[in-house]
C-alpha cells in the first residue's frame, strides 16, 4: 500500500479521517507516521536513542497500534467533521482544531498535532494533544 503524501496539515487530517472511515487498519496505518511518533516519544523523555533503538521503537508503535485496532476501529463513517482552527506553531508543526458531530448530534472537539515528515504532513501522537 502506498503511503499518501499530504501537502498541508488539513489534508493530513482529512486523509486520516477518511482512512478510518474505510475500517481498514492497513489504510489507517498508511496514513500514520510511526517513525515520527517514536521520535517524539523519545524526545519528550529527553533520552538519547540510537538509530537501531528508534527502528525497534517504530515497529513497536505500529504493532501496538495494530493490536489496539483488533479491539475495534473507531467508526467515523457517520461523523461529520468541521475544521475550526489552524495554528502554525513552527514551519513543520501545526495544530488543527476540528469539531466532530455524530449522527445523534453529539459534538466533540479535537486538537490534533500535525508534523511535516519525510512522508509529507502527518497527524502524530504528541503529549498534551488529542489523537484519532
Amino acid at each position: 500500500m502506498n503511503t499518501p503524501q499530504y501537502s498541508t496539515p488539513q489534508e493530513a487530517v482529512t486523509g486520516l479521517i477518511e482512512a478510518y472511515r474505510t475500517l481498514d487498519v492497513d489504510q489507517i496505518v498508511a496514513n500514520k507516521d510511526f517513525d515520527m511518533d517514536s521520535r517524539l516519544f523519545w524526545q519528550d523523555l529527553g533520552l538519547p536513542i540510537s538509530e537501531q533503538q528508534l527502528l525497534e521503537s517504530r515497529h513497536a508503535f505500529e504493532a501496538n497500534f495494530r493490536k489496539e485496532m483488533e479491539d475495534g476501529i473507531p467508526d467515523y463513517r457517520s461523523v461529520s467533521f468541521r475544521f475550526d482552527e489552524h495554528e502554525q506553531l513552527q514551519e513543520n508543526f501545526a495544530l488543527i482544531s476540528i469539531t466532530g458531530t455524530t449522527a445523534d448530534q453529539q459534538t466533540f472537539q479535537l486538537k490534533l498535532p500535525v508534523f511535516r515528515t519525510d512522508n509529507g504532513w502527518r497527524v502524530v501522537l504528541y503529549p498534551e494533544y488529542d489523537h484519532l
